[in-house]
């Protein structure tokens, strides 16, 4: 598992072992320190998410009224 100053090498959503601060950060970013926790040693352990965590937004179509 990453620590903080690593360097990222799977885009995701981590969170810390200590405290399961959580965070989304891209391939090739630098792992922080914990939010909670700066200046500490920091784990951060990558989370599976599935599709039901996922939250789509649809743009209403201008054929339905507003409320």
């Amino acid at each position: 598992m990453p620590g903080n100053g690593e360097i990222n090498t799977k885009f995701g959503v981590y969170k810390t072992v200590c405290c399961g601060a959580e965070i989304i950060i891209r391939d090739g970013a630098t792992f922080p320190d914990c939010p909670n926790h700066p200046k500490l040693t920091t784990v951060w352990k990558q989370i599976e998410l599935e599709i039901v965590d996922l939250i789509t937004i649809k743009k209403k179509s201008k054929s339905d009224p507003a409320a």
